[in-house]
């Protein structure tokens, strides 16, 4: 499973992720590894709360079924605490990732 990054648009903050060593179809943020993308056969790639599991993100406009086996490299919204962001995964160039 490749590695990615989530660029916040409005200001370039980037944050790395990368495969759970154990889980599949399970990503974790490199600064908190708390904090996981994970595959939900309902919703697809989300982003949940570690504290109280609520959804805080998820990819904008693709649909599940066609989201596939790794996250989509498109743009991605994130919400909490009243606060929302835009964001573009993309996937590490050197792993040879679009």
């Amino acid at each position: 499973m490749p590695c990615f990054q989530l660029i916040r648009r409005s200001d370039g903050l980037i944050y790395h992720f990368a495969p759970h060593h154990r889980r599949t179809r399970c990503y974790l943020r490199a600064d908190r590894p708390d904090l996981a993308i994970t595959w939900e056969d309902r919703l697809g790639w989300v982003m949940r709360d570690p504290d109280d599991g609520a959804l805080t993100g998820r990819v904008w406009s693709v649909a599940v079924s066609d989201q596939g086996a790794i996250p989509p490299a498109r743009c991605w919204v994130t919400a909490k605490a009243g606060k929302s962001y835009v964001h573009d995964l993309r996937y590490d160039a050197s792993e040879g990732r679009p």
